[in-house]
């Protein structure tokens, strides 16, 4: 309904501007009441709802005859097109000083009936104690998808601080995720030549032409954007997708990891993948991949147990008892992880259905820990996944198997021939036997008929011979190729779960949700035991083909030495670290606003109930906001001394969550090149892109591991 009243509310001004129809007065003045920021009754919403599908023909029309009609359908066009389609922008002149203020307030104009809210608003506004408090209001209104009263509030600043370069910068991403690219370039540009070469615009710059489909002056603004500020991320992110818009796999995803290396992106994370799905055979061939991260933890308390599995014969019979009571062990292990994470799997969903308004009337948003989620996802499948050297290992080791199946295929047709031999010599032996038996007292018959019987005998003894020389061999076989199937999975599994440990250690420390830390330790020892399970399994039919084997050895084997014990797997947890900030995290102010942040949740609060009031009409689109808080002296645990100033990076997507919290000495380095006094006390917007061009990543969960 939302969407509709923007619709008609546009329509109506265009429809009036060009005198095409006549408005039916209840319209009219629903539509009034709709613009004053008041509530419509459900009467109202559904007569208004009613008159607008009976519209919408002509408005299709309209718009497409109006450059504000091909920037909205463009919009919807690229909101589920990964690779957007290139919208037609418009030619507009450079704007001057005295000309982005006449725009600003043209977009006052135009987004303030659109608000939902108008009146609350400008009262806030006006009380701030900051000219450029609008601008940072806006990026609080970012967070809460409120697109108009953002393009509203940061246009307010614009008009009062034309000069402000972060207020012009917060301005033009707000009007990218709008839609609205030609004039979010338009802004854009203007604060490149307010102070021209900062990273964080140019990189700005680049976002609204790759949603606008221009991957061409795309590319140069974030290749720009990297010569100025080559410690951002984003610009790595953007070019990522274009390569992969461009059907470029390999440069997809070398740009990619340099991206999610350093921040969290949905979208980043499933081109990623669908760039290395979509490489030749010949491509993905190779050392396995590093993780994202090379932070590695201790593996301290690791231990992966040996097996009593022997290439020895002689050794191996007898094995089967304890081999089998190793895996009773992992089962038994398997099934109470099963129900610990399912347990805690619900006691996560409840925390996630409690309301996020608490009583003082805030908003809060709970982090998600999706970078660490998505790192562990990762690193999960680098170490198990089909192109690990585990994985490769197990692929090896089918081959062997399948290789050793292959040559006893080929031996059956032998012994086949054999045994269908012997039961024709036995046949004859049979028949022998009963003529000897009709001899009775016949000495010559006797004789005659058992020189015959010792002939077909010893004929048979040699038959029987060879079927036991074949049937050893392929014991033999099968014996020495489970022998390395197990010990190729084996070697490469004491290999992975160290490193899966130590990988994932400092990972699991940073989820600081104390649910959530609990459950990716229990997800990673569940992902351990499973394939301990696996290599296990490889080595239960050898004691059998071991004991089968002794059996057919002429002379008396050495006894076997006593069965070996394998011991449990040591497979400890990793709690979670302390938050740096304190267990109250530290607050600040967003103009009239107040947040608080904390390592599990930014809250909002202030402006009496406005942001509640307000309308949320954004396009969802990975939002980065940059904190310069302004705060010196310690903090938390003391991780700021007194001469630091503290940069904040929170990352807003889909789900109303904060995708990722960073924190860093100094914000100079993120937004790459403002000086510090521009930064301090001050918020900027750094654009993204649309959450629904995403592949839809989704965490490690349970059914992952569970059987079918």
């Amino acid at each position: 309904m939302k969407q509709l009243l923007l619709l008609l509310t546009a329509l109506t001004f265009a429809f009036v501007a060009c005198a095409q129809m006549q408005i039916p007065r209840d319209i009219s003045r629903i539509l009034e009441k709709a613009k004053s920021g008041k509530e419509l009754t459900e009467q109202e919403s559904a007569r208004l709802e009613q008159w607008g599908e009976s519209m919408e023909k002509q408005a299709n029309t309209l718009d497409r005859q109006t450059d504000k009609g091909k920037l909205q359908v463009q919009a919807t066009t690229n909101k589920h097109n990964p690779c957007p389609e290139k919208a037609e922008l418009s030619l507009l002149p450079s704007l001057t000083r005295d000309t982005y203020v006449e725009f600003a307030q043209s977009l006052m104009a135009a987004y303030g009936p659109k608000t939902g809210d108008l009146q609350k608003l400008r009262l806030m506004l006006e009380r701030s104690s900051k000219k450029t408090g609008g601008a940072d209001m806006g990026a609080a209104f970012v967070m809460t998808g409120a697109g108009s009263a953002s393009v509203y509030a940061i246009a307010w600043s614009a008009v009062q601080t034309p000069d402000d370069v972060l207020t012009a910068n917060n301005l033009g991403v707000a009007l990218k995720d709008m839609g609205e690219y030609s004039k979010a370039i338009r802004v854009l540009q203007y604060a490149d030549r307010l102070k021209p070469d900062i990273g964080l615009i140019l990189c700005n710059l680049g976002w609204a032409y790759r949603e606008a489909g221009d991957n061409t002056n795309a590319t140069l603004m974030f290749e720009k954007a990297l010569r100025t500020a080559p410690k951002m991320s984003s610009p790595y992110l953007g070019l990522g997708l274009i390569a992969q818009c461009e059907n470029n796999p390999l440069k997809a995803e070398q740009y990619l990891r340099k991206a999610l290396g350093q921040r969290y992106s949905a979208v980043g994370f499933g081109a990623m993948k669908q760039a290395q799905a979509a490489k030749s055979p010949s491509q993905s061939q190779g050392s396995q991949p590093r993780p994202l991260t090379d932070e590695k933890g201790d593996t301290e308390g690791v231990e992966v147990p040996d097996l009593p599995v022997y290439e020895d014969i002689g050794r191996m019979a007898g094995q089967e008892q304890p081999i089998k009571r190793y895996l009773s062990s992992l089962d038994a292990r398997k099934r109470q992880l099963t129900s610990d994470l399912l347990s805690v799997s619900e006691r996560i969903r409840k925390q996630q259905l409690r309301a996020s308004k608490d009583p003082d009337n805030a908003m809060v948003f709970t982090r998600d820990f999706s970078k660490e989620i998505m790192l562990f996802s990762d690193i999960t499948e680098l170490l198990f996944g089909e192109n690990s050297n585990y994985g490769q290992a197990l692929n090896q080791g089918a081959k062997i198997m399948e290789n050793n199946s292959n040559l006893l295929e080929q031996h059956m047709p032998t012994i086949t021939q054999l045994m269908e031999q012997s039961l024709r010599l036995q046949e004859e032996l049979t028949a022998l036997l009963k003529k000897l038996e009709a001899c009775g007292d016949n000495e010559y018959c006797q004789k005659k008929v058992g020189a015959e019987i010792r002939q077909v005998q010893y004929q048979l003894d040699q038959v029987m011979f060879r079927i036991c020389k074949e049937q050893k061999r392929d014991l033999e076989s099968s014996f020495s190729a489970g022998c390395k199937n197990y010990t190729l999975v084996s070697n490469a599994l004491k290999e992975a779960i160290p490193d899966y440990y130590a990988f994932t250690n400092p990972i699991i420390e940073r989820m600081y949700a104390p649910s959530l830390n609990e459950y990716y330790n229990l997800y990673r020892e569940m992902m351990t035991v499973i394939h301990l399970e696996i290599a296990a399994g490889f080595a239960s039919g050898l004691p059998g083909y071991a004991d089968q084997l002794n059996q057919m050895i002429c002379v008396e084997p050495e006894p076997p030495e006593p069965p070996g014990e394998a011991s449990d797997p040591e497979l400890p947890s990793k709690k979670k670290k302390d938050c740096p900030l304190g267990e109250n995290g530290i607050g600040g102010g967003i103009g009239p606003l107040s947040f608080e942040l904390s390592c599990d949740h930014v809250k909002l609060s202030g402006g009496e109930g406005l942001l509640w009031s307000v309308k949320r009409d954004f396009n969802k689109h990975e939002t980065t906001i940059w904190g310069g808080v302004g705060v010196k002296g310690e903090y938390g645990n003391g991780n700021l001394t007194a001469e630091a100033t503290m940069g904040v990076e929170v990352t807003i997507g889909q789900g109303d969550a904060v995708k990722d919290v960073a924190f860093t000495s100094s914000v100079k380095a993120g937004v790459g090149g403002l000086a510090e006094g521009e930064i301090n006390g001050r918020f900027a917007l750094e654009g993204g892109p649309s959450v629904d061009a995403s592949a839809n990543f989704t965490p490690p969960g349970i059914s992952d591991l569970l059987p079918e």
